[in-house]
């Protein structure tokens, strides 16, 4: 079965012991990653939650603690255990939040572009694009914040429907999440990793690898240099590569 790239709802498919759960970004899609499920779940399990549709559906809280327990509990209903974690943008904190605090035994954890450890610039900037989402117009100021993601190549349709997706979520979720990720204090957590770690970063990406590296040090990375932050639509077949190496 073929995924679509504006799939919302959990995907959840192969049949394999061996499992990879994907953990999508800020405002985004579980069809950010069709092509690594089409291209993967021959010989994986491949989940992927709708845990931002999930939060809305349960109370709203933006809180990451009930967001990584409600993913944990889907990866438990559905009977898999340890995953390799995969997580993109916002989706790569969660990943990263379960790993370190050891709340589920895994294989692994990929980090796609996740600005991590978060540089303090961008804590500031994100705090003044949520105030800015907050004091609206809501739909222009996401526009605005979103469209640097992409470089020149990346233009077309398909930007287009990933930016229309984003812009067509919940303005509180939205602006909770931002606040969310700008509350911790990711390089002290880091330091609490001791499970494989590969990163794989874009072009214009905040993942910045040398400071991630002081913290993990045995943690690999790569750079698509070509990329913009929507690595998993626009370079499929390379993370799709990723996942099966750190599978082996």
């Amino acid at each position: 079965m073929e995924y679509a790239h504006d799939t919302v709802q959990s995907i959840d498919a192969g049949d394999s012991p061996d499992a990879i759960v994907c953990l999508h970004g800020w405002c985004c899609r579980t069809g950010d990653f069709a092509d690594q499920v089409d291209s993967n779940s021959d010989r994986f399990r491949l989940l992927v939650p709708d845990w931002q549709r999930r939060l809305s559906r349960r109370d709203g809280s933006c809180s990451f603690e009930g967001i990584c327990r409600d993913i944990i509990g889907c990866i438990e209903a559905a009977g898999i255990s340890r995953p390799l974690l995969v997580g993109h943008s916002l989706g790569g904190f969660l990943a990263t939040q379960i790993v370190f605090e050891h709340q589920l035994p895994v294989r692994g954890l990929l980090v796609l572009d996740s600005a991590l450890p978060l540089p303090e610039a961008y804590r500031v900037q994100w705090s003044r694009a949520a105030d800015r989402l907050e004091q609206g117009p809501y739909v222009q100021a996401c526009t605005d914040f979103v469209e640097p993601f992409f470089v020149d190549a990346e233009r077309g349709p398909l930007e287009q429907s990933i930016v229309e997706g984003m812009v067509g979520q919940p303005p509180g979720t939205a602006i909770g999440l931002l606040r969310e990720i700008c509350r911790h204090e990711w390089d002290q957590e880091l330091d609490r990793i001791d499970t494989p770690v590969h990163m794989v970063a874009s072009g214009r990406g905040a993942l910045d690898m040398k400071a991630f590296h002081a913290h993990v040090p045995d943690a690999t990375s790569e750079r698509i240099e070509e990329s913009g932050h929507f690595i998993t639509v626009f370079h499929p077949d390379r993370v799709g590569q990723t996942m099966r190496r750190m599978m082996r």
